[in-house]
């Protein structure tokens, strides 16, 4: 066995913890619960790898820094909702810190934990909503409180939708954020490699190339749902050896329209490329083009757009 899940590493529970089973074969997967540790990551994991524990999860989140751990896989049944029924059909993602004190809820783990539901969404065509992410104090018969008064359900399901598909931004418009892990919206050659080394990244790393005259761009599939007006925004790392004059082409309605950045300056920030003309539909609206005269790394980490 090992960590299904694309950013995790695998600490396993006993096999004394949790059923066998193959799931999705044998039990539909159809809700993610939200769980609070009441302790430590470190000391959530060793508890499930106890054999007389009687309790795990699939996943448990570090709030410093988002590391996802995976214990259990999501074929089988982590006991984990007080439910048999909805341990059965459920995935369970605990979460490092106390209902009570809301500074274990970083934006680090919001994220992180985010991108995992919207994984398992994607993976079981679970729909993202609050009817299928739930709280373990939504479970019918569960006595538990978690995660609690301070978990911020409307952040973290900006970030599920946001990485899964459409989002509302905080003005009531329409958005979406695509970072370059996202296997489904994100598309780049061999030839982009892999970092995380500069911090100013966007979730867990980005993608790097240098110039070359070609078509080897990188792509952002995004989705529109209306044809209007969108401000479309940026996020890279910036560095000094990285690329003043990199081309971003934005697909409008009236064709394909470019705009260089300067990956030089403004790291860690969204940059507003302009507001376009965008057309309904879920394809490559965005792209990172390597073809450039000015030296230096070319860089791909997050694009969003905002609906005006």
């Amino acid at each position: 066995m090992s960590a299904g899940y694309p950013n995790a590493v695998w600490y396993p529970a006993s096999s004394n913890n949790y059923s066998g089973a193959n799931r999705p074969y044998s039990n539909p997967i159809n809700k993610i619960i939200i769980h609070v540790t009441q302790g430590s990551w470190s000391a959530t994991v060793n508890w499930f790898e106890n054999p007389n524990a009687q309790v795990s999860a699939h996943y448990v989140v570090r709030s410093s820094d988002g590391q996802v751990a995976q214990s259990v896989s999501e074929q089988n049944i982590a006991w984990h909702a007080d439910n048999w029924t909805y341990n059965q059909i459920s995935v369970g993602i605990e979460h490092e810190g106390y209902i009570d004190d809301s500074s274990w809820f970083t934006d680090a783990m919001y994220q992180s934990s985010a991108r995992v539901s919207a994984y398992l969404c994607d993976k079981y065509s679970i729909p993202a909503d609050r009817n299928h992410i739930i709280g373990h104090n939504e479970v019918p018969g569960s006595d538990h409180q978690d995660p609690g008064p301070y978990w911020d359900w409307n952040l973290y399901m900006r970030y599920v939708s946001g990485y899964d598909g459409p989002s509302t931004s905080g003005n009531g418009g329409y958005s979406q954020v695509v970072d370059n892990a996202s296997s489904s919206r994100f598309y780049a050659s061999g030839k982009w490699g892999y970092a995380n080394w500069n911090p100013q990244h966007y979730y867990w790393n980005y993608r790097y190339t240098t110039p070359k005259k070609n078509s080897d761009a990188a792509y952002f599939k995004i989705r529109i749902p209306q044809t209007g007006n969108y401000a479309v925004y940026a996020r890279w790392p910036a560095n000094a050896r990285y690329n003043p004059s990199v081309p971003y082409g934005i697909k409008t309605t009236s064709g394909l329209k470019w705009v260089n950045v300067n990956q030089t300056r403004n790291g860690g920030s969204w940059v507003l490329l302009g507001t376009f003309n965008l057309a309904a539909g879920d394809d490559n609206k965005v792209l990172i083009s390597r073809w450039t005269s000015a030296k230096g790394y070319i860089i791909a980490d997050a694009v969003k757009v905002v609906q005006r």
